[in-house]
Formats: C-alpha cells, sequence, structure tokens
C-alpha cells in the first residue's frame, strides 16, 4: 500500500533537491526489497509447513507479483500522475529489489527452520 500510495503522489509532494543519480533507484530498490521479504515473512508459518514445492512457488510468485507491480506502478505515474514519468529504469530498479527480497528471504529461512520460534507466530 505505501508504494502505491508513494507512486501516486503528485511530483510537487516531493522536495526539490539537486537530483543525485541512482538515489531514486535506490529508494525503488529497497522499497520492493522489502515488499517482497514482507509479503513472505507474512507467509512463513505455511511456507515452513508445506514442502519445498509450495516454498517454490511462493518464491516465484512473489517474484512474480513484484515485477508486474513494479510494472503497473510505472504506466500509472506515466499515464495519470501529474508531473511524474514512468521509468524503465525504476522499474529495473524494482524489479532488482524484489529479486534481492526473495533471496533474502530464501536464504533466511532457507530449510523453513529458522523461524520456528512460535513467539514469531502470535
Amino acid at each position: 500500500m505505501v508504494i502505491l500510495v508513494l507512486t501516486g503522489l503528485p511530483g510537487s509532494c516531493f522536495p526539490k533537491v539537486k537530483p543525485t543519480i541512482g538515489l531514486d533507484k535506490v529508494a525503488h530498490l529497497l522499497m520492493y526489497l522489502g515488499f517482497a521479504f514482507i509479503t513472505l515473512w507474512g507467509y512463513r508459518k505455511p511456507f515452513q509447513e508445506n514442502g519445498k514445492s509450495y516454498r517454490r512457488k511462493a518464491l516465484w510468485l512473489t517474484l512474480a507479483i513484484g515485477i508486474v507491480f513494479g510494472a503497473l506502478t510505472e504506466i500509472m505515474q506515466e499515464k495519470l500522475v501529474p508531473s511524474r514519468i514512468g521509468s524503465v529504469y525504476d522499474w529495473i530498479a524494482d524489479i532488482i529489489g524484489s529479486i534481492i527480497g526473495v533471496t533474502a528471504y530464501y536464504f533466511f529461512n532457507r530449510n523453513g527452520n529458522n523461524l520456528k520460534n512460535e513467539s514469531l507466530h502470535k
């Protein structure tokens, strides 16, 4: 939801700063990294309880959602948001962030055993 809100704000809502090369790409990358990791974290219990096939599908589905959502937000910016433009480079940063988020979650919870602390599920 945060990504959608930030994407939908007009350019006038953001402070005028001297452009730093890549700063907005880092922001895109971090937003989508967080999106992917948090999405998988929300399903950690079924992720742990089901087999490798389920885990593989969850990882691929989360990655696909990040890629498609990133594309749609860039299209929305281009077509619907005043003084904002969609960017293929922003979308690439979204994809890279999604890949890193899914990969980080995979390694963090590789065997489905790292998060079995019951206090995490309450």
